[in-house]
């Protein structure tokens, strides 16, 4: 939610009217999304409680299956981008990705 809150602060730069608007909307939501999540137990930041072995390895296997909804979406980027430069990024991050999927199973 932290990444999606920073991009669509870029968003008033290239727009216009409505645009802005719709991307103060988006901040806003994605900032929203963020605390509501931040109150979920089983993700609180390591350190507030300690994490079973069990837990841990859920956490880390959902972190991995959310990974590789990330990366269908990158590569979904890269499908359609017009730009070599756009894509060979977006394969470079499926790259990275997929590493660390790896190290999360």
């Amino acid at each position: 939610m932290d990444l999606i809150e920073r991009t669509t602060t870029l968003l008033p730069d290239i727009g216009n009217d409505q645009t802005r608007l719709d991307s103060e909307t988006a901040t806003s939501a994605a900032i929203d999304a963020w605390w509501a999540l931040s109150q979920a137990p089983t993700l609180a930041w390591p350190g507030a409680a300690p994490m079973t072995t069990g837990e841990t390895q859920e956490l880390a296997e959902a972190i991995a299956d959310f990974v590789l909804v990330v990366t269908e979406a990158i590569l979904n980027v890269a499908s359609k981008s017009a730009d070599p430069g756009d894509r060979v990024a977006c394969l470079q991050a499926t790259h990275h990705v997929g590493r660390l999927h790896a190290a999360l199973k």
